[in-house]
């Protein structure tokens, strides 16, 4: 190994490398950012040896600072010279012991801006502590928009660096108890991107992150953050629930790859979703810890554990375990019983039912079916859902007389703005099942008057080149009236898609936040540098969000449209039939010189159970009877089959 060249310096020269010593270390932590991983092996191992080689020929003296390991190429220090310490200004006439050209290349400390080799400013960290610590008492005191502008101009006064991170942290805190939670969520990535090494506020601001999700109508943006910063882990009292957040991501993270095709992939994702549901504690269901400084412990996560295991569901089902599938569905109810003294979770319980009865549907295990698609709560969210698809499965076993008293329910007045086209489909088979052929006809008409226009204005829609932003203003403006009838169907459309509702529920909290959260307040916050930062960041979000509503909302509708075009064909076909059998017995009548009975009378009964009281419906509606409706066939297909055998088929 060479030895490096010596040269005695002179203490101008030797400050000019101890100044150029200190100046490599800044410069590459920068260009490493918050990257706090591990160097790799093979940059490791060179720089032991050199520093080995280093210790065997000479100590380095201890003015000068030791160069990090990560630097590739660290500046070589300077040998001592035997002479004593000299003052910094050479005496005069006295000659350089090095080469005059090398000494300017390093300018002066006092040329050097921004280099400070004495430690901060006592009374400037003084200062700032008084600053902080008075905004803090403002934000105990609830005055929230005042601690929140302290908070902020001490981050913008370069001289309080000292409290900084503190100050990033209790302004997010005060923008929580605002009541501005995108804003605030924003405010918490500013801590979070610089890791658990990097704030010493990381795990606290995840715990408000996790605070703050509860009280959003769609939990995604904190899936999202989940996901994007668990290699840093989280806080012990959030296991339960980060584990869950990361299934659940995982799951749909699965479904997006086996959409998109690559089925190993999804495979994958949807093993490590059951990897992380198993690391949810059964006691998950006690109630959700809350930050010890938040505002108020009165949101309610459900149980936790519950949900993990409707993930688990999820995820068995779409692995084609239906078994498996079934028995965590039930778990799942089991859990939700709001006698048992878990925290019930109707929404939860709702969706278990509507999965267990979907299971036994595909498996053609209709009357299991229909008695899990009766246990769903009346007038629930997806109450009508259940009780359209549970409409098919009267229908397999040929039940017609319930098929029908359903699609009643679903095609009354209370529902007129649903979109369930395909109920008219269903009840024209009905009746031309039963031999019922001008009623069968009717219900076509009536299929054909109302959706042609709905499937003329969605051809409309998605034929023209439009923009996601266009597509997602389409299906914003449905709510407020324009264009009538037929855009509330078409919003209807659009947000059968639960991605896209949650979506379309975040933009309208962002829109909230803007124009009663921020600007809605006094001039002294609404004016102020803070806020316009804040409307910056939200009118970002929100424009990706309407990117990607729009993007979904341009798919869905184009699905519909398809789906649409399909059933008026079909609806076409069958009303050719029904002309045709009414043109046969037509020809029968006038070969036999006499009318030719297709139908003839069905006995029928009123009785009904004790819990129930049979009333005529004469063409009224009340919303106490809706989902009760039974037709009754009083006439039917002379060659009809019994019902032992239809219910064979």
């Amino acid at each position: 190994m060479t030895r490096p060249t010596c040269h005695r310096l002179s203490s101008k020269g030797r400050l000019a490398v101890l100044l150029a010593a200190l100046l490599a270390a800044p410069a590459a932590r920068a260009q490493l950012g918050i990257d706090l991983s591990a160097p790799k092996k093979e940059e490791t191992k060179p720089a032991k040896k050199k520093a080995q080689a280093t210790k065997k020929k000479k100590p380095a003296p201890k003015a000068a600072p030791s160069s990090p390991k990560r630097e590739e190429a660290p500046l070589p220090l300077p040998e001592p010279t035997p002479e004593p310490e000299k003052p910094v200004e050479a005496l005069p006439g006295e000659p350089p012991e090095q080469p005059a050209a090398r000494a300017p290349e390093a300018p002066p400390p006092q040329e050097l801006p921004g280099l400070k080799l004495a430690p901060a400013d006592p009374k400037a960290t003084a200062i700032a502590k008084e600053r902080l610590a008075a905004a803090k008492k403002l934000l105990d005191e609830k005055a929230t928009e005042t601690a929140a502008l302290a908070f902020d101009q001490i981050l913008r006064e370069p001289t309080f660096r000292e409290v900084h991170d503190e100050a990033r942290y209790q302004r997010a805190k005060a923008l929580v108890r605002m009541g501005l939670n995108h804003s605030a969520l924003a405010s918490f990535d500013e801590i979070l991107e610089k890791g658990p090494r990097g704030s010493r506020f990381y795990h606290s601001a995840l715990e408000w992150v996790f605070h703050v999700g509860r009280k959003l109508k769609n939990e995604q943006p904190v899936l999202n953050r989940v996901a994007r910063h668990a290699q840093w882990g989280f806080p012990p009292a959030y296991e339960d629930r980060f584990h869950f957040l990361l299934a659940k991501y995982e799951f749909e993270r699965g479904r997006a790859l086996a959409d998109a095709g690559r089925a190993a992939d999804a495979k994958a994702a949807w093993a490590e979703s059951r990897k992380l549901v198993s690391l949810v504690r059964r006691e998950a269901g006690a109630a959700p810890p809350v930050p010890s400084d938040a505002p108020s412990a009165g949101e309610d996560a459900g149980d936790i554990y519950a949900k993990a295991r409707f993930v688990d569901g999820l995820v068995l089902f779409a692995q084609g375990e239906d078994q498996a599938s079934v028995e965590a569905f039930k778990e799942v109810i089991r859990l939700t019983n709001p006698k048992r003294g878990r925290h019930p979770d109707p929404e939860l319980r709702e969706l278990a039912f509507l999965q267990l009865a979907r299971i036994h549907y595909q498996n053609r295990q209709n009357r299991y079916a229909i008695w899990y698609y009766g246990k769903m709560p009346w007038g629930g969210e997806r109450w009508l859902e259940g009780l359209w698809e549970a409409s098919y499965a009267h229908y397999r076993i040929g039940d017609y007389e319930k098929t029908l008293g359903n699609l009643l329910t679903l095609q009354s007045p209370y529902f007129q703005d649903e979109y369930f086209p395909e109920s008219y489909v269903l009840e024209a088979i009905v009746y031309y099942e039963n031999c019922r052929y001008p009623e069968a006809r009717r219900v076509l008409e009536s299929f054909s008057r109302l959706y042609e226009p709905v499937y003329e204005e969605l051809a409309a829609i998605t034929t023209r080149p439009q923009t996601p932003e266009a597509y997602f203003e389409v299906i914003e403006q449905s709510p407020h009236g324009k264009g009538g009838a037929i855009m509330r169907r078409i919003l209807k459309v659009a947000y059968t898609d639960q991605n896209i509702r949650r979506l379309a529920e975040s933009i309208g909290e962002i829109d909230d936040e803007t124009d009663a959260g921020i600007a809605g307040r006094r001039p002294e916050f609404r004016e102020s540098a803070l806020a316009k930062d804040l409307l910056e960041k939200l009118r970002a979000d929100k424009a990706a969000l309407v990117q990607e509503a729009g993007a979904r909302a341009r798919g869905k509708l184009e699905y519909e449209r398809d789906s649409l075009r399909t059933l008026l064909a079909q609806a076409l076909r069958i009303q050719i039939e029904v002309s045709r059998k009414e043109r046969e017995v037509l020809e029968g009548a006038l070969a036999r010189g006499s009318q030719v009975e297709v139908v003839r009378d069905l006995k029928y009964s009123t009785a009904v159970s004790d819990e129930h009281l049979y009333w005529p419906y004469e063409g009224e509606f009340w919303r106490d009877e809706l989902g009760t409706y039974s037709y009754t066939l009083t006439k039917g297909c002379k060659d009809r089959l019994p019902r032992s055998r239809a219910a064979a088929r």
